[in-house]
């Protein structure tokens, strides 16, 4: 009988070849796992089997399977019979923890292209609150576990998977969160590649814990069909995609029951979940407007702690509640309205969309002033990021191939803000409201949508903001000249030059006094451009881009005009001398 090699003390072939092993000839296309919980032990215990299917051009001797490193393998078998398998630490930011716990196992015979093999496990431990990958990297330890609040307790359970803890298998190679953006890039290539493979997880709790605990998952609740012994389970399946974050949640929460939503919260938190249910229905018509109906039955799950970052995946959204403040509540309501409303398979389209819709939000409850606030919270760090792209990253950083969350979330949401301001709500709503996931073939299919409805030609913003990164604009005021006009009023004549990278239609203003008057004008990468505002009085400064635009520099972006520098209108012609009298 072949042995389990745990130590490191290893047959030396065994050993090298491990490490030879490649992570990503082999694609998980099933799971099929029973997970039992039993929240007063803290104990996360599963037993099951996955399908891997040999993607490579070579017969692979190896397949490799990480999980977090609180969880342990136990048995790995093949049609039933025990295989050698070499089990050791592997440190990568994929999990909370900051490592996984890695098996690389030695097939029976080589697998060969195209073919599948089905490995039966069991693994568990415990999932503590733990938040080392952050921490190691300077992150304070209150706000590390604020974002990794994920555990197993008494009290709440609620997992989420791959990026957070690794309570299903997977294969990866090493990422860290000190290497830029390699984290996201590793956790987006593996769901990229185990796109369509299905997932049926069973979720048993102790019979004796089960009167007071709820289970919840973001899959398709479907038949159980695996109870073990004294145990009380729901099951749930899943089709892998990019955007899908298996995740569970176990606790003695207690449900809101409403029409389009179920909020879970603690004992004694009714009247908040009563708010946030209030919140999210009377927020529901905005979102009908620019996305359409909703098509899920939203899940809100309360977190415990008061701090801890919201996060939302598919229907199942993880938020505080009784923050306080009705917008939080609000934007929290309108985020997780637009991920039942409308979804995409294209990152940059479906976080996109839901961000607009928490701009859109802002602007109804606080006006324009609130929504460019708004904005400006993800302006400054798009502009930190998005720094002038050479080479191979024009492409990859575009936001239909980024991995960037920052890009696929702050630079989506800006390049919806500027599609309203460049082609009107009434257009805008019509292309988002027609737009199918299913009919989503082509990378300009949705740039095809809005020309139709606003009957404009965006080649050169799509180009710019979506297909490729160019990087931002930079604009600044070359010249402001006002002149009297005939009437009393003044004509400013503003050129603006844009020495950035990205061209931008941008709104350029006049301070007078009691307020300001306002033009677009698309000023081309490396271009100027100028735009004519007329006023009643003379203006005192120009500005532009009111901050609705991203832009790598903020500072050059007024120009203040002297008292007195509007030179006297034309005078008026003389009239023409009278005729010569008649001498008829």
């Amino acid at each position: 009988m072949k042995t389990f090699v745990q130590s490191l003390v290893c047959p030396l072939l065994f050993c090298l070849s491990a490490f030879a092993a490649n992570r990503d000839a082999l694609i998980f296309t099933h799971y099929d796992l029973t997970a039992t919980v039993t929240p007063s032990q803290m104990e996360f215990d599963v037993r099951g089997s996955v399908t891997l299917r040999n993607d490579s051009e070579s017969p692979q001797k190896y397949a490799v399977m990480q999980i977090s490193s609180t969880l342990k393998w136990r048995t790995i078998t093949i049609n039933s019979e025990p295989v050698e398998y070499l089990a050791q630490p592997y440190t990568t930011d994929i999990d909370h923890t900051g490592a996984v716990s890695e098996i690389t196992i030695t097939l029976p015979k080589p697998l060969d292209p195209k073919q599948s093999v089905t490995i039966a496990l069991e693994y568990g431990g415990t999932i503590p609150a733990d938040s080392l990958r952050l921490t190691r990297i300077g992150t304070p330890t209150e706000d590390a576990l604020r974002s990794d609040w994920d555990q197993v307790s008494p009290t709440f359970t609620g997992v989420r998977g791959l990026g957070f803890v690794t309570w299903y298998p997977v294969s990866t190679d090493a990422a860290s969160l000190s290497d830029g953006n390699a984290v996201f890039e590793t956790i987006a290539d593996w769901r990229r590649k185990q796109t369509g493979a299905s997932m049926h997880i069973n979720l048993c709790i102790a019979a004796r814990e089960s009167a007071i605990q709820v289970i919840l998952a973001n899959g398709a609740e479907s038949k159980s069909d695996k109870t073990p012994p004294d145990t009380t389970c729901k099951s749930y399946d899943y089709t892998l995609a990019p955007l899908l974050v298996p995740a569970f949640v176990i606790g003695p929460l207690e449900p809101l029951e409403r029409p389009a939503e179920t909020v879970y919260h603690v004992k004694g938190h009714g009247t908040a979940a009563q708010d946030y249910a209030a919140e999210f229905e009377r927020l529901a018509p905005l979102a009908a407007q620019w996305l359409g109906a909703p098509h899920e039955h939203a899940v809100f799950v309360e977190l415990t702690g008061r701090a801890a970052a919201p996060y939302e995946t598919g229907a199942l959204m993880f938020a505080p509640l009784g923050q306080g403040n009705r917008l939080t509540t609000d934007i929290a309501a309108s985020y997780e309205l637009a991920q039942v409303s409308k979804r995409s398979f294209r990152p940059w389209i479906d976080y996109g969309l839901a961000h607009f819709l928490q701009l859109l939000t802002v602007e109804q409850e606080t006006g324009r002033a609130g929504a460019l606030k708004y904005l400006e919270q993800y302006a400054g760090p798009l502009s930190a990021a998005d720094k002038t792209p050479t080479g191979d990253d024009v492409k990859l950083r575009s936001l239909i191939n980024t991995d960037d969350e920052l890009f696929y979330r702050a630079k989506s949401l800006f390049v919806f803000s500027m599609l309203r301001d460049i082609v009107g709500d009434h257009a805008l709503t019509a292309a988002i409201t027609s737009y199918q996931s299913a009919d989503d073939h082509d990378a300009s299919y949705f740039q095809k949508l809005v020309e139709t409805k606003s009957k404009k030609d965006l080649e050169w913003f799509f180009d710019d903001w979506v297909y490729r990164d160019r990087g931002l604009p930079d604009f600044k005021i070359v010249s402001a000249y006002p002149r009297q006009i005939l009437g009393g009023q003044f004509l400013t004549t503003i050129t603006v030059e844009n020495s950035g990278t990205a061209a931008a239609e941008v709104p350029v203003s006049i301070v007078v006094r009691g307020g300001e008057r306002s033009a677009r004008v698309l000023v081309k990468a490396g271009e100027k451009a100028s735009a004519r505002i007329n006023s009643t009085v003379l203006p005192t400064q120009v500005i532009v881009n009111d901050g609705s635009v991203p832009e790598s520099n903020l500072t050059n972006n007024t120009y203040d005009i002297p008292a007195n520098s509007a030179p006297a209108p034309p005078p008026s012609p003389e009239p023409p001398p009278p005729p010569p009298p008649s001498t008829l």
